[in-house]
């Protein structure tokens, strides 16, 4: 492991260690500054009514300026992979060394995944371009602070006309009581990506917080999914939030499965910046005992005859909540855009509480856009009527659950659905 001697210079930021590029160092150092300016959104922002800032606020975050990413040792940087089920793995270690593997005919036809620091020294000319550009310290005050303090990070580019058939994936684990990920993806023009996004394990301290930021940039005509898994330990708090920007006739899926967390905050959106781009949302969150979940959905129409679709369901029972709001913009002159989005929650006893919040803002008269939402019990005739018949009551439950949450499931890629179904399914034995 690199071993970083770290001072605070007189701005309240540290100095630049010897691994860090210069423009990496002053977007950070600015980025910081940005932080500290910028106040804690208010439970007044609307975006901000159903979780409480101060939660998802690190007590210390002058201390954490101390922690920065390591260059990963030659321990476990062995570059060759090789596995039935995946084309690469990324993953980071409780000491925040972050490691990258590919297949060695991936790497043969141009693909590059490392750690963040690494691809920001030896990638400056893609990374630079990229980094921050949609989830910037403009963004807001938790995204300022992440992209000041990320202490680990991963990087994925895609040249032209390459397509990975088998997925990706990336395993992100706390590293003690504040993590800061990161994620920037670049796709090339008619290329084809399949990326799992997996967030797990067990939070080392009690309400340890984690903080991630993801970027995506898809090429023309190409093919990506993005498959986001919040799993972590109840004794987390996690903060995540992600944007893909979609160009000419490319074609985004993104799914979310929310299970995990004690508080789990989540802003997710599309830019369809490019005539033909097409983005697909789908999204499944269980919540029990006293979990709190709060999505917020977006796609930004910025072309003509773009097309989205949102379709997003939660399942509670004991004393969870959840809040969903999802916004449709389409601007004044992207014409013929589709857009619809529907949000559907189950509550499964009297104790959990739901919220939906449908939003458009359409400035263009020329679309077709529509939404929904509901928030309703357990069918207690199909549940009678399942009982009834020999099925006991957890597994009646059960039944009907996976019934409700199957029409949407079934959306998903293949391969994406079954990995879905095995997470509910281990929930719900809970």
């Amino acid at each position: 492991m690199n071993t970083v001697t770290i001072r605070k210079n007189s701005t309240g930021f540290r100095n630049q260690n010897r691994f860090e590029p210069e423009w990496l160092y002053n977007i950070r150092k600015e980025s910081w500054n940005y932080f500290n300016e910028l106040d804690l959104p208010h439970r007044s922002n609307h975006l901000w009514r159903y979780t409480n800032a101060q939660d998802l606020l690190p007590n210390n975050p002058e201390e954490l300026i101390k922690i920065v990413p390591s260059l990963p040792d030659q321990s476990e940087n062995d570059s060759s992979f090789s596995d039935k089920d995946f084309s690469g793995y990324g993953y980071n270690r409780p000491d925040f060394m972050t490691f990258a593997k590919l297949s060695h005919d991936l790497e043969k036809a141009g693909v590059v995944f490392k750690d963040l620091l690494t691809a920001s020294r030896e990638n400056e000319d893609i990374v630079e371009k990229y980094l921050g550009q949609l989830v910037g310290y403009g963004f807001g005050k938790f995204e300022a602070m992440n992209l000041a303090l990320w202490n680990t990070g991963l990087f994925l580019y895609i040249p032209d006309n390459v397509e990975i058939e088998k997925p990706i994936r990336l395993q992100r684990h706390p590293s003690g009581p504040n993590t800061f990920h990161r994620l920037l993806v670049v796709v090339g023009n008619n290329s084809k990506l399949t990326l799992i996004d997996d967030y797990s394990g067990e939070c080392r301290k009690e309400e340890a917080q984690t903080n991630s930021a993801v970027e995506i940039f898809t090429g023309d005509a190409s093919n990506v999914k993005y498959f986001n898994t919040q799993r972590l330990s109840n004794s987390c708090v996690s903060y995540i939030t992600q944007r893909a920007q979609i160009s000419r006739d490319a074609k985004f899926v993104s799914v979310f499965a929310g299970i995990g967390s004690k508080i789990s905050k989540f802003n997710t959106g599309t830019i369809l910046n490019g005539e033909g781009a097409e983005s697909r949302l789908y999204g499944i969150v269980f919540g029990n005992e006293n979990q709190q979940f709060d999505y917020h959905t977006m796609h930004h129409h910025k072309a003509s005859n773009s097309f989205s679709d949102i379709d997003f369901k939660v399942v509670l029972k004991d004393e969870a909540n959840s809040a969903t709001t999802g916004l449709i913009r389409v601007e004044e002159d992207a014409l013929n855009c589709q857009a619809y989005q529907v949000n559907r929650n189950l509550l499964l006893n009297e104790g959990p509480k739901a919220e939906s919040i449908p939003e458009l803002e359409i400035l263009c008269d020329q679309v077709q856009c529509s939404h929904g939402a509901t928030v309703g019990p357990i069918d207690q005739e199909m549940l009678f009527y399942l009982m009834s018949r020999g099925v006991d009551y957890k597994e009646a439950m059960n039944i009907i659950t996976f019934g409700y949450l199957e029409p949407t499931i079934a959306k998903f890629p293949a391969e994406l659905g079954e990995l879905t179904r095995g997470l509910l399914a281990t929930k719900m034995k809970g």
